[in-house]
């Protein structure tokens, strides 16, 4: 199955873009060329406990960028997917993966087990702002062994309203606003973007091209001055 055919009551789930994790070796640095090549000002974000990193977070509005660092290459290399960030650091890669919010994690669950694929157990995930607010979230991925995918992990947020992450205030010098599209890259560029398709059911514009390996390699936000395209 390459995503949810329906849900609960036969209603087939909605899924959006929710964000794109950018990997860094120093979050300081990284938030200082976000700001001087695209006009983007990253907020200060949290440590992860237990699966050894900590972020910056660039809100957009409905989506958001998340400037993400190994800071406990011990912690990270027993998490799946902080190993993945750490490996994205190292090749230099602009994504390490993407995130996308179902507007019901469980019944996309459903639907999976119902097509007979099996997924992993969804795991708890929280940090602590600045301020001191903790916010939780659960999170899916949508494959056990984490090879390279265009598709991305699903994430359902524990926050009361106001509190999502793109909806911080910021004061862009470019006046970006919510990404609006996104590129890939696949072996099987036709599997792909079937797949892409199937998940994201019309709430994502995106393209798949042919490349070496599969992932997420552009995305644009929509501005004033015309969309500012990263990387």
């Amino acid at each position: 199955m390459t995503g949810p055919e329906g849900g609960a009551n036969g209603r087939r789930p909605s899924v959006f873009l929710d964000h794109v994790l950018v990997p860094v070796t120093d979050l300081e640095a990284a938030a200082a060329r976000f700001r001087d090549r695209y006009g983007l000002v990253a907020l200060p974000g949290g440590r992860h406990p237990a699966v050894g990193t900590a972020n910056m977070i660039i809100p957009l509005g409905h989506t958001y960028i998340e400037l993400i660092a190994v800071v406990d290459p011990a912690e990270a290399a027993a998490f799946p997917r902080s190993a993945r960030v750490a490996e994205a650091a190292r090749d230099g890669r602009a994504f390490a993966t993407w995130a996308a919010r179902p507007d019901d994690l469980d019944a996309v669950r459903d639907a999976w087990a119902r097509s007979g694929s099996e997924l992993p157990p969804t795991q708890p995930g929280a940090r602590t702002r600045p301020d001191g607010l903790t916010l939780r979230w659960r999170s899916q991925e949508l494959s056990s062994d984490l090879e390279p995918s265009v598709l991305p992990f699903l994430i359902e947020w524990e926050v009361p309203a106001g509190l999502h992450p793109g909806e911080a205030e910021a004061d862009h010098p470019s006046r970006a606003g919510d990404i609006v599209f996104a590129r890939f890259e696949d072996p099987d560029p036709a599997s792909a973007q079937n797949a892409l398709e199937n998940l994201m059911a019309g709430n994502l514009a995106f393209s798949v091209d042919a490349g070496a390996r599969a992932g997420l390699v552009e995305v644009q936000l929509e501005a004033p001055g015309g969309r500012i395209s990263i990387p």
